[in-house]
This record gives C-alpha cells, sequence and structure tokens, in this order.
C-alpha cells in the first residue's frame, strides 16, 4: 500500500515542481503573519498561464497569535506555530514537520495535493485537521486539544506512512477515507462533537474509547491488525462498506440522501428509466464529486460518475464497475461492458449493479472559453493539473466505487455479495492500480490490454514506431516528397508528418505474407492464426524471408537492388524489425523509463518490443496505426500525449519526433514519476491475494498499442513474487487472443465474455480453463492478402476457437492435409476450424 504514499510524495516534488518550471527559492528562515501566496507565473514555453510552486529554504514560523496561510509553496524545512495562531496550508509541501502548540492547524487539500515530509503534532490546540488529498511521512498526533474540533483527518487521500494518534481532546475525532500504515488510536475524546473512524486502511491495530462512544457511520474499515475497544466490530475482510438497511421508496428518493461516504458528493438527477430495447427497466444516477477551479491551470475538474441500477427484482446482488479507455474526459453510459466484444450491455442486461466515471475531467470543459489557460488539447489537458492526474490514475474511481456502493445499499437494502472490475485499455490499466491500491474494492478483476505503463507505451509504441518509419520515408530511393506532407494538430502541438508513403498497403502485404506463410504452418495447420509463436521468433527473419505467390517464390527484400512491386527495401525491413525489437540505443542497449521504476517492487521498465504475430502487418496491426494513412499521421497512441504526459516539464510545442534516444539529455527529459504510472507497476498485490481476490488479464497479441511483451512481462514478473506461473494460477489467469487488435478488432475471435468465469472462480472456487471466443472477420480484406490457409483460400471468415491461459496454446486437433502454399497443412474440412471442440490447450513455451 505504500505506492499510494511514494505517489503523494514524490509526484508533488518531483513532477509538480518540474513540471511547472523552474520556481524562485529564498535562503533564510521565514516568520508568516498573514497570507503568503507563492504562485508564480510558469517560465516553461506555452505555460505562462499556468501557476507553479515557489520554494522557501529553511523552517516558517507562526508566531503566537498570528494567522498564516501558506499556498503553493515547497518548504525545506519545518513549520512550527506558537500559543493561539491559526495556520492553513494549501498546495504546500514541508519537508519537515508541522507543530502547532495552542493554535489551529487546517491542510487544505482537495483542490491540490499536500505533503509533509516528516510528522504532524497538534498539541492543546482548538483543531487540527487535514483534509483532501494529504500525506505525511511520518506519524500524526492530536492531543489535549481544548476547541470544539474538527480534528483529524477527512479524505479521499489521507496518507500517513505512520500511526494516527488523536487522544484526549475536548472535541471528537474523524479517521475518515485515510490510509494508515502504522496503528490508529483514538482514545479519551470527549463530547464537543462525534468522534467516527470509517473507510480506512490500517496497516496495524485500531483501537477506540470516547464518550459518546465511537461511531463507524460511513462504513467499516480493513484492519491488518486487530480492531479493539469500541471500534471491535468496526473491520472487515469483504468488498462490502455497510450492512442491511431501509430500502429507498422510490429511485428519485437517492437524489436527496444525506451521508455520503465521500466529502462533496453531489447527486444530479437519479430518475427511473424504462425499459427499451435489450435494456431493462433500471433507476440511473449521476453525480459528481469535488467540483472545483484548479489553482493550477484555472480549468474546471470533478469526478463525474453515472450508476445504473436493476430493479430489485432483477438484482443478482453483484455490483460491476466498467472501466474506462483512453484519457477518459467523459462518464460513459454505465451499462456494463463486458470483455471483448462480447457485449456492451453485459452488465445490466445480466442483473448487474453497474458503475462508470470520467477520470475526473471532462473534455468539454477543457475548451478556451471554458478553460482561459488551457493548452489547445482538451483530451491531455488534465496532465497540467496534479490533482487531477490524481484523479484519472485512481481517484475518481475511487470516490465513484464507494458512492456506487452506498447508492446500492440504500436502494435495495443491503449491500453487493461481490464487487468485480472489468475494463480494457485505460480500464485494464485502472483494474491493475485497483488490486495494487486498493486490494479491498473488488472480488474479481478483468483487465484487458493494459496499458499499465503509459509512460512505456507513448514512447515505444508511439514515439519510437514512427521514427522508424519517418526513417524509411526519408531514406526511400527513388525519393519521397520532402518535407512530407503534415496534419494540424490542436495548438501548440507541432504538426505531424503522413508517412504513409513509406509502408503503403501493397508493401505491407507484402509483410504479411512472408509473415504468414513462414509461420502460420508452425502448430500443424495454416489457418491464418500463429498459434506456436515461440517456433515463429526462431523462423522468421525478414530480411532473409521469402514467400510464394502464383506459383513464383520471391525473397521479401530487395537486398542490394532497387525497391519493386514483389519486394521491400532494406530500410523498410529494419524499420519494421526495430518495432519488433522495441527502443534500442546505437549501441544496442534497451531504454528504461524512470516513471515505470518509481513504485516499490516495480515491474520491468524495459520498453517492450511487439510480436510478429499472425495479425502484425494486417489493416489494425502494429505497425499499421504507426504508419497511419494517405491522410492522416502514424502514432495515435503516443505522439499528442508524450510531451503532456512523459516529458519533465510537459511542454505541449515540444516536437515530439525530435526525440533522440541516443541522448542522455533526451532521455534524462523523461518524467521520473506521475501516479498514470506508479499505481499501476507494482509487482505487490499481495494484500488482494490474502483477500481471496481473483484477477484475469487478457491481452492481443496484435495489439498495436500496449505490447503483450510488457503485460506478459508483468504477468511473470508478479508470479515469481507469489511462487511461480503455477502457483499464480491459484489466483490469476492470462490469456493471449491471437491476431487481436487493442482490446478488439481484426481477423480474430474477439467476442468472448470474461467476467462469467471470472465470476463463476469467485463465487463458486471454479478456476477457469479455456475460455472460448467468436470472430467474423477471417477474410482477405482484413488480413491486406489474398489468402488465409491456401490457394484459393479455404478457411472460414467465421471462427469459434479457445483462448488457452498462459503459457498454454492451442492447437487444432482436426484432420488436416497437405494442400496448402508450399505444401503447408491446411483443414481437411474447413468447418472444423469455426468448432472450438476441435482444439486443445497444449503446454508452451514462455513468451519473452
Amino acid at each position: 500500500m505504500t505506492r499510494r504514499f511514494t505517489l503523494a510524495l514524490t509526484f508533488f516534488i518531483a513532477a509538480v515542481t518540474l513540471i511547472l518550471g523552474s520556481v524562485p527559492s529564498a535562503f533564510a528562515n521565514t516568520t508568516c503573519t498573514g497570507v503568503m501566496n507563492g504562485a508564480v507565473s510558469s517560465t516553461i514555453p506555452d505555460f505562462s498561464g499556468l501557476n507553479a510552486q515557489s520554494t522557501l529554504s529553511g523552517n516558517v514560523t507562526v508566531p503566537s497569535g498570528a494567522s498564516c496561510t501558506l499556498m503553493f509553496y515547497n518548504i525545506t524545512g519545518n513549520i512550527q506555530a506558537g500559543n493561539g495562531s491559526s495556520v492553513t496550508l494549501e498546495y504546500v509541501n514541508v519537508t519537515g514537520n508541522v507543530q502547532v502548540t495552542g493554535g489551529s492547524l487546517l491542510v487544505n487539500a482537495y483542490n491540490e495535493p499536500s505533503s509533509i515530509g516528516g510528522n504532524v503534532q497538534a498539541t492543546s490546540c482548538s483543531s487540527a485537521l487535514l483534509e483532501g488529498n494529504v500525506t505525511v511521512n511520518g506519524n500524526v498526533q492530536i492531543t489535549a486539544c481544548t476547541g470544539s474540533g474538527p480534528n483529524g483527518f477527512q479524505g479521499p487521500g489521507i496518507a500517513v506512512k505512520g500511526n494516527f494518534q488523536c487522544t484526549s481532546n475536548s472535541g471528537g475525532c474523524e479517521a475518515w477515507l485515510g490510509n494508515v500504515s502504522g496503528n490508529v488510536q483514538l482514545e479519551g475524546n470527549g463530547s464537543g462533537g462525534p468522534t467516527d473512524v470509517s473507510l480506512d486502511t490500517i496497516g496495524g491495530n485500531l483501537q477506540c474509547q470516547n464518550t459518546p462512544a465511537t461511531t463507524h457511520a460511513h462504513g467499516y474499515s480493513w484492519v491488518t491488525g486487530n480492531s479493539q475497544g469500541q471500534c471491535a466490530g468496526f473491520s472487515t475482510n469483504t468488498t462490502k462498506i455497510g450492512g442491511s438497511v431501509t430500502p429507498a421508496a422510490s429511485c428519485a428518493t437517492l437524489a436527496s440522501l444525506g451521508n455520503f461516504p465521500v466529502p462533496n458528493t453531489t447527486i444530479t438527477s437519479a430518475v427511473d428509466t424504462a425499459a427499451s430495447g435489450t435494456l431493462p427497466e433500471r433507476c440511473i444516477i449521476n453525480g459528481y464529486v469535488n467540483r472545483r477551479i484548479s489553482a493550477v491551470d484555472a480549468c474546471e475538474y470533478q469526478d463525474g460518475f453515472q450508476i445504473q441500477l436493476p430493479l430489485p427484482a432483477a438484482w443478482g446482488g453483484r455490483f460491476m464497475f466498467q472501466g474506462g479507455g483512453g484519457t477518459e474526459g467523459s462518464v460513459p453510459t454505465a451499462t456494463g461492458t463486458d470483455s471483448g466484444s462480447a457485449g456492451s450491455n453485459f452488465g445490466i442486461i445480466n442483473g448487474y449493479a453497474v458503475a462508470s466515471q470520467d477520470g475526473g475531467h471532462e473534455n468539454s470543459q477543457q475548451t478556451a472559453a471554458l478553460c482561459p489557460n488551457g493548452k489547445g488539447n482538451p483530451s491531455e489537458e488534465f496532465y497540467l493539473d496534479p490533482m487531477s492526474t490524481i484523479d484519472q490514475a485512481y481517484q475518481s474511481i475511487e470516490v465513484t466505487v464507494l458512492n456506487a456502493k452506498y447508492l446500492i445499499g440504500q436502494y435495495y437494502g443491503n449491500s453487493a455479495n461481490y464487487s468485480y472490475w472489468v475494463g480494457c485499455s485505460t480500464g485494464g490499466r485502472q483494474g491493475m492500480a485497483m488490486s495494487e491500491t486498493f486490494p479491498q474494492f473488488f472480488d474479481g478483476i478483468v483487465a484487458g490490454d493494459p496499458v499499465y505503463d503509459l509512460e512505456s507505451i507513448t514512447l515505444g509504441g508511439g514515439v519510437w514506431g514512427v521514427e522508424q518509419i519517418l526513417n524509411a520515408y526519408n531514406t526511400a530511393v527513388p525519393a519521397l516528397p520532402q518535407p512530407p506532407a503534415t496534419v494540424t494538430e490542436p495548438g501548440p502541438l507541432a504538426p505531424e508528418p503522413i508517412i504513409y508513403a513509406a509502408f503503403p498497403t501493397s508493401d505491407q502485404a507484402l509483410f504479411e505474407t512472408a509473415l504468414l506463410q513462414t509461420c502460420d504452418p508452425l502448430d500443424g495447420v495454416s489457418d491464418g492464426v500463429i498459434d506456436n509463436l515461440p517456433a515463429c521468433k526462431a523462423a522468421f527473419n525478414p530480411m532473409t524471408a521469402t514467400y510464394v505467390s502464383g506459383g513464383t517464390t520471391y525473397n521479401l527484400s530487395c537486398g542490394s537492388g532497387p525497391k519493386t512491386p514483389t519486394c521491400l527495401s532494406v530500410s523498410q525491413i529494419q524499420a519494421a524489425m526495430n518495432i519488433n525489437q522495441g527502443p534500442r540505443t546505437a549501441s544496442g542497449q534497451t531504454i528504461q523509463v524512470p516513471a515505470g521504476a518509481a513504485a516499490e517492487d516495480h515491474s520491468d521498465n524495459t520498453i517492450p518490443g511487439y510480436l510478429f504475430d499472425g495479425g502484425w502487418m494486417t489493416t489494425v496491426g502494429v505497425p499499421t496505426r504507426t504508419i497511419g494513412t494517405p491522410t492522416t499521421a502514424g502514432g495515435a497512441l503516443g505522439l499528442g500525449q508524450f510531451p503532456y504526459l512523459s516529458i519533465s516539464p510537459p511542454n505541449p510545442s515540444e516536437n515530439t519526433l525530435t526525440f533522440n534516444f541516443n541522448s542522455p539529455a533526451d532521455l534524462a527529459m523523461l518524467n521520473p514519476s506521475t501516479p498514470i504510472v506508479t499505481n499501476s507497476t507494482s509487482l505487490d498485490i499481495n494484500k488482494f491475494i490474502n483477500y481471496g481476490h481473483k484477477i484475469i488479464w487478457y491481452h492481443g497479441l496484435s495489439d498495436p498499442g500496449p505490447p503483450v511483451l510488457g503485460t506478459i512481462a508483468y504477468y511473470t514478473g508478479m508470479a515469481n513474487q507469489h511462487g511461480g506461473l503455477a502457483a499464480a494460477q491459484s489466483f490469476s489467469r492470462l490469456y493471449g487472443v491471437p491476431n487481436m487488435d487493442h482490446c478488439t478488432g481484426g481477423a480474430t475471435t474477439d467476442q468472448f465474455d470474461m467476467l462469467t468465469p471470472l465470476m463463476q472462480w469467485v463465487e463458486n472456487g471454479t478456476a477457469p480453463g479455456p475460455v472460448t471466443a467468436k470472430g467474423v472477420n477471417f477474410n482477405s480484406t482484413t488480413y491486406q492478402v489474398s489468402f488465409v490457409a491456401g490457394a484459393p483460400d479455404n478457411a472460414p471468415t467465421t471462427r469459434s476457437r479457445p483462448l488457452c491461459p498462459y503459457p498454454e496454446e492451442p492447437r487444432f486437433t482436426g484432420s488436416t492435409t497437405n494442400g496448402g502454399i508450399n505444401g503447408a497443412p491446411i483443414a481437411t474440412n474447413p468447418s472444423d476450424l469455426a468448432n472450438p471442440a476441435n482444439y486443445t490447450c497444449v503446454p508452451g513455451a514462455p513468451l519473452e
């Protein structure tokens, strides 16, 4: 759980200060009276409208009786306040301790996060409260305070790495929505206000004894140690946050509820919605949490959410969270999209209560009119605001989960018996973040094609890949028009080149033809699917590969000869091979991304390449996204995002395609830490496992975005920490989907249901084996070649076949005939390829 704490401190100091530019420093101790606002205009090009923090080097003293408000500062020393003083901190990072004696303390971090590197101590104060995203590296002690409060902490976003002690105060003390690594002690607090402990994750013991008695008004906590005294029974090992209540009178009454588990929650509508089409009658609730105007970029942000609840008679007692996609930026309709393309309304149709959220921002609010300091790209703007980056990383999900579970309990009168996460792409990353950072939320997780190390993907799948095709464009013989045509991106992003002419469809088809003819038969049948990738890796060298067309054998490479319609230039083949192996320096060294190493027990942060899978250069394959089209630029993933997310400080006007993988200076520009990466790259999911929860990954083997090799590396590393691949099968599965694009698409079986086998595993203990999948696009158009399994093509365009748990591989067991290209085996009865009974899963070699 310390990964979340690391986020809060590392991101604030390494990212916040660096993200927004160099700032002035003072080199003497400071006395604070009144308001001190350290906000300065960023000195980074194109960022003049953004506010950055200043630095105070030394200690800050607040005299007795004085009032001090500190905003937008990094403070390298301690803060000490005297008797009768009042201290307010907003968007402040303190290296040392904060000590208030006889005064009041408020750390207000709902707008932007704050951190304290040492301890927080408030003694004989009038009140002391931490609220919002506050990280404390040491202990928090609030004792003998004489006012009525409020005292304690109120999240979401509280992270205390030491102990939390709130004792002998005249008023009550609250510990609400926090993550405390050590012990929590709430004792001797009086009647000036209630003492409550709710929805906390506590690594040690919880001890309570107060008058009046301690409550847990907002829900149970998750306590690793013992819950003692008045707090006995306040802890749970389930995914539930509350018990039975009197059900709401109607859907509409949910709009007027109070006592939400998350502060700053607003319900905008709760409407009973009539059945339509395949959708049942249901209650649809919309709302948001923590609407605010950013103090950094003056844009409006909030955590928007939607929750759809089947009628009580149709509810199966289950909750499903529908993961997001891309950089999000709007609230999806919460009907419960299942894995693959098995059904966009799967959840609500099958009696699940479903929730979705917007990632903490609405792109429609990041327009120039509504966001005066916006930087031109609404889908990336939120990266410039630290709080919104945290929201997109995990917190928008956290608050939506808790509010959804509360509303479920209020509507039905009981909590959901089981909670599930299903998501692909960004939703896959979010599922991994839940297993690592919030292991108590979901009984089961489906994480598809996860972009879990987004910095790595923007570099490998975006920048590196496009640079390779651009090099083939620039070195083409005969020469192509220079400079290449460009497409305009939202300012101040640089225009992007149209480089399709370097590798047009006809040339892509040559590569795909040679790949399939070499590798497709290696699994025993030539059917347009490569099911023996280790053998393919050993057998296929594009520089020496051949292919047969019209009875004639051709070399794929033109060698030293001129480019012709039947061969590829050496520069074209080298570009494809470079994309296959992943980024390298000129000396052949792999590239590691620093953000991928920021989490504790992090996965391998080397940027991986892309497998030569059967969909490699089809209409949805790996290089085709990088190549683009005759009218669009390549690099759909990465180029626009890179200058916002992956370099520090960000600079949208940076020309991404000038990034030099051989330059130490350019590599030093990479962002050292971001919560978008930190919360999904740890191999430590011990708490998730100890709760008995289950996780299923799936990944398209021809995914042109997040490479499957990255997910395999994570899965292998995670498994090695838990006894190896065989032992990891007790709580996890990974399924590769041959030929599949990013989450869906291609000549592939992309229609499958991972949620049902996950549910059966969680609820009945039935571990999943092969999962049947269907596909309808096994045709020459999708492949970009004129054959699939022979000449003429005799394979069906619609298939059903099993997906096998890694490292197993599918094998065709039907009858074959040596009638394909070069005598390759093909199915004697083509219809057998559409019957999953004609396949079996066999042991396979691990991929790397």
